[in-house]
C-alpha cells in the first residue's frame, strides 16, 4: 500500500493506491540505487472505499479488468460484460464457502454526483435492483486461508442489464454463504452515441524532490547522480515516457531535465593528443542509460504540445508570500528554457501552480512573471451559478489585481483522479473515467466540449495500463484525445466562477519563509562571486541551478529534508569561494618608515578571477595604501605588494581580505602579524656605513701596498725570470744579491 499523499501531491480516490512515487525516486537517486520496476500486478483495491470501512470485510477484492469498455447487447463483440478481479483473504482463520459474482444495475446513472455517490459508498450499503452473473468458487473448495489470494472470471450477458445508455453501477461481491465478505465497486458502460467530449491529459516530466540533478561541474562534485537512477529502466521518468507515446498527451516538462541530461551525454572536450599521466583516473564517459533517455524523449516530442516549466518547477503559491518571491520565479524562468525537440509545439507562459490550487496573490504574481494562462483544478474554483446543470468547457477567465488578465485552464477534478489511478493499473480507475465522460457526453450529447485532466507530479505509471487505458477512451465512442493547445484555443464557458483559494492541504505545504529567504541569500552570493570570473563557470553554474530547485513543487511538506539540502548547498558554494583565497604567510618586519608588504593571492579555479585586495590594520600603527584591482590565473598565484607606512613600533595584525569587483567579501580575513621596528632605521644606517668606512680603508692601504711592489718589479724588468726569482728570495736577514752574498738592509733616510 503506499502511503498517505504529502501536501504537494493530490489525493487520489480513496480506493486508488499509486505506486512508488517521487520521494521514493529521488531516495533511490541519492543513494546511487535505481528505481525498482513496478509489479505488473496491479495495486490491490481495498473493498468498499474508505479504509475503515474497509477493515470491516475480511477480503480485499482487487479489479484487474474490465472488458469490453463499452457493452452493447446488439453487437456481438461486445454482448457479454466480463470482470476479471483477485480475492486476498486478510482474515485470520480460513474462509470457507466464497463465491464470488459480477452485480450490475440495471438503471444508468445521469449525474456525476450519483457516479461520487457509488464509488465512495460503503462496502455494507445495498447494491439496489441488480443483474448478477453465475456465482463462482474462490480457491480450492471455495476455501481461502489467512493471506492466501484467488483470481476469478466473471461474466454477465448484457442484454440483462437493459437498454439504458451510458454508466451502469456495478461491484465485485464476494459472499460466505449468505453474507458478504468483500467488495469492490465500479462501473460498466453502455455504448453512447454522440458527439464526443475532447479530453485534453496533462502530464507532468519533473525532476522531483532533489538538488543532485544538476550536471557535474567539477571533479568530486555529486550532482547529477539522481537523473540516471530515474531514466534507467525501471526509473519513474523512464515510466512516464514509456506510457506516453500518444502525441496526444501533453508533457509539462521541467527544463532541469534536458539540461542535466545534456551535460551527461556530452563527451568531456580535451586535447586527444596530449600526454595523460599513467596514474590519472579515467575519463567519465557519456552516460548512455541517460542518453537511450534523451534521444527517446526528443523523438516523441515532435508533433506533441509541450508545456515549458519554469527551471525546477518552482512552488509559485510559495513565492507568492514572499518578499523575494518575484525575484526568484524571475530567476527560474530565466534560468532554462525547453529547446532542441525538433517539431514540438513548446507552450510557454502557462503557470502550474501545485495541486492546482491558488490564490489572488498566486495569481497577481505569475502574470506579473509573464504568464498568460494559468491551470488550476475546478475545485478550488467551483462555478458559483447553481442554474449550470452540466459540465462546462474547462476554460474560464481571471481577473488579478492589476488588471491582467489570465486564461484559466480548469482540471477536472475527478477526471484527474481516476486518469492517475488508471495509470498505475487500477481497472477501478479506468471504468470511473469511461463512466465519467459518458456521463458528461450525455449531458449535452450535441455540445461536444473540452475538459483537461492533470495527473499528479509523482506520477508512476504503468505503460501498459496507460496504454490500454487510452485505447479504451479512444475506442468508447464518446470520447477523444486532444493537445491541451486545443483547450487553450477554447473560449472562456458561461457562468460565474468564484475566486480560486488555496485548499487547507494547499496552505499546510508551502514551503517555509526562511527557506525561501535563505534560498535568495545564496542566489546573492552566487552573483557577488560571479562578478568576480573573468569568464563564466560552469561550477557557479550548477551552483546555481542547483539553488534554484530548492524551490521546487515536490520540497513541499519536506521542511526536515530542506535544511539538509541547503547545507549540502551551501558546502559546495563555500568550497568552491575558498579557491580563491589570500596565502597565509609568516610574520613580517618592518624597520622603514616607507615600504611594501607583500600579499600572495591564489586562484585554484578553472578561470580567471578579479579581485580586490583590502588590509585593515586592526591597531593604527601602520597606514596601508591601495593597490589596482589584480586579476589572477587559473590555478596560479599571484604576488601583490601593498604600499605601507609606519606611524608607532609594536606589533600590528593587519586582516588581508579578498573582495569581488561587487564589494562582496570572499571568504574570510587573513592575519597578517608585522613587526613595526622604526628606530632600528638609525643604526642600521650608521653600522651599514662604518662598515663601509673601514672596507674602503682597507681597499686603500691594499692598493698602496700592491703599487710599491709594482714599482719593484719594474726596476728588476732587466733581469730573466732565474736572475729576479734570485733577487726576492729572502733568506729571512734581507735582500741576497744576485751572486748570493748577503745585502746589508737600507739605511734609514738621511743615512748613506
Amino acid at each position: 500500500m503506499s502511503a498517505a499523499p504529502g501536501p504537494g501531491q493530490r489525493a487520489l480516490p480513496r480506493r486508488a493506491v499509486l505506486a512508488a512515487g517521487l520521494a521514493a525516486g529521488a531516495a533511490a537517486a541519492a543513494a546511487g540505487t535505481g528505481t525498482a520496476a513496478a509489479a505488473t500486478t496491479p495495486s490491490p483495491t481495498r473493498s468498499g472505499g474508505s479504509g475503515a470501512a474497509s477493515a470491516a470485510l475480511p477480503v480485499e477484492v482487487t479489479l484487474l479488468e474490465v472488458t469490453p469498455a463499452a457493452y452493447d447487447a446488439q453487437d456481438p463483440a461486445r454482448a457479454v460484460v466480463t470482470a476479471r478481479a483477485r480475492v486476498r483473504s486478510t482474515a485470520t482463520a480460513p474462509l470457507e464457502g466464497l463465491r464470488a459474482r459480477l452485480v450490475v444495475q440495471r438503471g444508468a446513472m445521469i449525474t456525476r454526483p450519483a457516479l461520487a455517490s457509488w464509488a465512495d459508498a460503503p462496502p455494507t450499503r445495498s447494491l439496489g435492483a441488480v443483474a448478477a452473473s453465475e456465482p463462482v468458487d474462490v480457491g480450492a473448495g471455495a476455501v481461502l486461508a489467512p493471506g492466501e489470494e484467488a483470481d476469478v472470471l466473471l461474466s454477465l450477458p448484457a442484454e440483462q442489464l437493459g437498454t439504458a445508455r451510458g454508466a451502469h453501477a456495478a461491484a465485485v461481491e464476494v459472499l460466505a454463504g449468505s453474507q458478504r465478505v468483500g467488495l469492490a465497486r465500479t462501473f460498466v458502460t453502455a455504448a453512447v452515441t454522440a458527439e464526443p467530449t475532447r479530453l485534453a491529459v496533462l502530464v507532468p516530466l519533473v525532476a522531483g524532490r532533489t538538488a543532485d540533478l544538476v550536471p557535474p561541474a567539477a571533479e568530486g562534485d555529486a550532482a547529477g547522480r539522481g537523473l540516471p537512477a530515474l531514466v534507467a529502466e525501471g526509473g519513474r521518468l523512464r515510466r512516464v515516457l514509456d506510457a506516453t507515446p500518444d502525441r496526444d498527451l501533453t508533457w509539462a516538462l521541467d527544463p532541469s531535465l534536458l539540461t542535466a541530461a545534456t551535460v551527461l551525454t556530452t563527451p568531456a572536450p580535451g586535447a586527444p593528443d596530449a600526454a595523460v599521466p599513467p596514474d590519472a583516473p579515467p575519463a567519465e564517459e557519456p552516460d548512455g542509460v541517460v542518453a537511450a533517455w534523451l534521444e527517446d524523449l526528443r523523438e516523441a516530442a515532435g508533433g506533441r504540445d509541450v508545456l515549458a516549466l519554469p527551471h525546477g518547477d518552482p512552488d509559485v503559491a510559495s513565492l507568492a508570500r514572499s518578499g523575494d518571491g518575484a525575484r526568484l520565479l524571475a530567476e527560474a524562468a530565466a534560468a532554462g528554457a525547453v529547446t532542441g525537440l525538433d517539431g514540438a509545439t513548446v507552450l510557454t507562459g502557462v503557470a502550474w501552480p501545485a495541486d492546482e490550487a491558488a490564490d489572488a496573490a498566486t495569481l497577481d504574481l505569475v502574470a506579473a512573471g509573464g504568464a498568460s494562462a494559468v491551470v488550476l483544478s475546478d475545485a478550488s474554483s467551483p462555478l458559483s451559478a447553481d442554474t449550470v446543470t452540466f459540465t462546462p468547457t474547462g476554460r474560464t477567465d481571471y481577473a488579478t489585481s492589476t488588471g491582467a488578465v489570465l486564461e484559466g485552464l480548469l482540471a477536472d477534478e475527478a477526471l484527474s483522479d481516476a486518469l492517475a489511478a488508471a495509470g498505475t493499473g487500477d481497472a477501478t480507475g479506468t471504468q470511473r473515467l469511461l463512466a465519467e465522460l459518458a456521463t458528461i457526453t450525455l449531458q449535452r450529447p450535441n455540445d461536444p466540449r473540452t475538459l483537461l485532466a492533470a495527473v499528479p507530479r509523482s506520477w508512476d505509471p504503468e505503460p501498459a495500463a496507460v496504454d490500454a487505458l487510452l485505447g479504451a477512451v479512444r475506442g468508447s465512442g464518446w470520447a477523444q484525445l486532444e493537445p491541451l493547445s486545443g483547450l487553450l484555443a477554447e473560449p472562456a464557458a458561461d457562468g460565474a466562477r468564484a475566486a480560486p483559494r488555496l485548499t487547507d492541504e494547499a496552505e499546510r505545504g508551502r514551503l517555509p519563509l526562511s527557506h525561501l529567504a535563505a534560498v535568495a541569500d545564496r542566489l546573492e552570493r552566487v552573483d557577488d562571486f560571479a562578478s568576480a570570473l573573468v569568464e563564466p563557470s560552469a561550477a557557479l553554474t550548477a551552483r546555481r541551478l542547483a539553488t534554484l530547485a530548492l524551490l521546487g513543487v515536490s520540497w513541499r511538506g519536506h521542511p526536515e529534508e530542506l535544511a539538509a539540502a541547503r547545507a549540502r548547498g551551501d558546502a559546495l558554494l563555500d568550497d568552491m569561494t575558498s579557491a580563491v583565497h589570500v596565502l597565509a604567510g609568516s610574520v613580517r618586519n618592518l624597520v622603514a618608515t616607507r615600504s611594501e608588504l607583500p600579499v600572495t593571492v591564489v586562484n585554484d579555479l578553472d578561470v580567471p578571477v578579479a579581485v580586490d585586495v583590502v588590509l585593515r590594520p586592526r591597531t593604527p600603527r601602520v597606514q596601508l595604501g591601495s593597490v589596482a584591482r589584480q586579476t589572477v590565473a587559473p590555478r596560479t598565484q599571484l604576488r601583490v605588494a601593498v604600499p605601507v607606512r609606519a606611524l608607532a613600533n609594536g606589533t600590528v595584525v593587519v586582516d588581508a581580505q579578498l573582495r569581488t569587483p561587487a564589494g562582496a567579501a570572499i571568504g574570510a580575513p587573513e592575519p597578517v602579524t608585522l613587526n613595526v621596528r622604526m628606530g632600528v632605521e638609525g643604526w642600521v644606517t650608521g653600522a651599514v656605513g662604518g662598515v663601509a668606512g673601514v672596507l674602503l680603508a682597507t681597499g686603500v692601504v691594499r692598493a698602496v701596498r700592491r703599487g710599491r711592489r709594482r714599482v719593484d718589479d719594474v726596476q728588476h724588468a732587466d733581469l730573466d725570470r732565474g736572475e729576479r726569482a734570485d733577487l726576492d728570495r729572502d733568506d729571512g736577514t734581507g735582500r741576497v744579491d744576485g751572486t748570493g752574498g748577503a745585502r746589508t738592509p737600507s739605511a734609514p733616510p738621511g743615512q748613506g
